[in-house]
């Protein structure tokens, strides 16, 4: 999809992107604070998700259960909020003519909160109510308990916050509110038909930033994962098990992370990849994935996904034995082509409105400032070569920290069998 990109710098502090996209009668607008959990004491965990469902629920101006809610979507407009490790962030997506009226609710949302003890109290029930569930989901399950090894400042496994839930008070939330959603701390993201470069939704949205304390840009950590020793069992009585293999390591350079994209695919993209189409093929897995990450300070690549216990030490196997193959530089160019084109073509597929647009630059912006653009993304995809993925895969090796967790009918030695057998990612 054509568009063009304008980065603006407010008064404040707050600055952000406008995605220009002729013809668009459709606006995304996204606006973020640096105050996920990292920024709060490990006691309170929780205290930001709480926050970010009062600030997506209530205002003064419409204090009512669920009332904001309903003026918000009545024209059919989008309407999310989200919490993360590193950010609260507030979600909209509407018509273009009612966009005025969507920033009138934006501006009630983040500088008219509404701190009072019955949508709290209320909100604390959804809180609980959506960790519950999420404690229900196999693979987050698998994926959380060994992130909270990983990065325990970061990380919390679900049944420890909800156990917290009763200790979150109003005044620590509208604390937190205080501390964090303040005009230098907040980056804004809007993509639309803004034939003016975005100058007056700026200017608009100046003014919702100035009714903010102007604070100061909350620095995000750059930890690297710790080692862990043992692998992390978790018990559960369902016919397959679920598995998170990972090799964390340090900051990637830019022609880094491309290769990273590719080794992934290579691996795990599609039923052509190494791991995941030869387990199809030989029918060991339904799905294989592959996890990782790339952001200032620290990087990770591994294998995720589910497997019936009799298929897991063939599907193990075919892992370190591809991925060993890969480090040592067995990938033709003939296959990194075609895997470059899967890459190219997918993202291609997959920005057609304005919201898939503006996912491609909020993430690198938000954390580093970062605007990705976007032709030249692709076209430096295409120049990666073979010997830049080997030598990627083998820095994740070597360099690396591993751990891994497992979840289904698994004894810890049928655990520590299959670690024996996947830590040869890092020696092979």
């Amino acid at each position: 999809m054509k568009h063009t990109v304008a980065e603006h710098h407010l008064a404040g502090g707050a600055s952000g992107l406008v995605v220009h996209v002729p013809g668009s009668d459709v606006v995304s607008l996204q606006v973020r604070f640096n105050s996920g959990f990292q920024f709060v004491d490990h006691r309170t965990y929780e205290l930001p998700h709480v926050l970010e469902h009062l600030l997506a629920t209530v205002t003064r101006k419409h204090p009512g259960p669920n009332e904001f809610h309903i003026e918000a979507q009545k024209n059919g407009a989008y309407v999310n909020a989200l919490t993360s490790i590193d950010v609260n962030g507030y979600v909209y997506e509407c018509a273009d003519f009612e966009f005025d009226r969507i920033l009138d609710l934006v501006e009630e949302q983040v500088a008219e909160p509404l701190f009072a003890p019955e949508p709290l109290k209320a909100e604390l029930g959804n809180v609980k109510e959506e960790l519950t569930r999420n404690s229900t989901q196999h693979a987050s399950v698998c994926s959380i308990l060994l992130g909270e090894r990983v990065f325990p400042h970061l990380l919390m496994d679900y049944d420890k916050r909800i156990a917290q839930l009763p200790g979150i008070h109003l005044d620590a939330v509208q604390r937190h509110y205080e501390q964090t959603h303040t005009s230098a701390n907040a980056r804004f993201f809007v993509a639309g038909n803004f034939p003016d470069k975005g100058e007056a939704v700026v200017a608009r949205l100046n003014r919702i930033f100035r009714r903010l304390p102007t604070g100061q840009r909350l620095e995000r950590s750059r930890a690297i994962g710790r080692a862990v020793e043992q692998p992390v069992v978790t018990p559960r009585d369902i016919s397959q098990l679920y598995y998170r293999v990972m090799l964390y390591f340090g900051e990637l350079t830019e022609p880094e992370r491309r290769a990273a994209t590719l080794l992934r695919m290579v691996l795990t993209g599609g039923m052509a990849a190494r791991v995941y189409g030869q387990a199809r093929q030989r029918g060991l897995a339904y799905a294989v994935g592959g996890a990782g990450h790339a952001e200032p300070g620290n990087s990770s690549f591994g294998f995720t996904g589910y497997v019936t216990p009799e298929n897991a030490r063939p599907l193990f196997e075919l892992m370190t034995q591809e991925f060993g193959a890969v480090r040592r530089g067995e990938v033709t160019a003939r296959e990194l082509d075609a895997v470059k084109d899967l890459v190219i073509g997918s993202i291609k597929r997959s920005t057609q409105t304005v919201g898939d647009v503006l996912s491609w630059y909020t993430d690198p912006y938000d954390g580093s400032g970062e605007i990705r653009d976007f032709d030249k993304s692709l076209e430096l995809l295409r120049q990666v070569r073979p010997d830049e993925v080997a030598a990627v895969a083998d820095k994740a090796a070597r360099e690396g920290r591993s751990g891994m967790s497992f979840l289904g009918k698994v004894t810890t030695a049928e655990a520590e069998e299959y670690q024996g057998m996947l830590s040869t990612l890092r020696h092979t």
